[in-house]
């Protein structure tokens, strides 16, 4: 996994939380809601708040991601 793929997976709150069903399918917790805070903290302040929204923005739309 590159950096660019790790930032990606870090910055996706699906893998840190449990979202409704309704939305998406039952999955694994693959970090802690703590971690995942920690290591988006750490990005903000190395990429920018606005690049990290875009970059948030990007891997909730992406298709990739659906439903894994």
């Amino acid at each position: 996994m590159n950096k660019q793929e790790t930032k990606e997976l870090f910055i996706n709150p699906y893998y840190a939380i449990n979202i409704s069903p309704d939305l998406i399918s039952k999955h694994e917790l693959m970090v802690t809601k703590e971690k995942w805070i920690e290591v988006n903290s750490r990005l903000i302040d190395e990429l920018g708040k606005e690049e990290w929204l875009k970059q948030l923005l990007a891997v909730l739309e992406s298709k990739k991601h659906d439903k894994q």
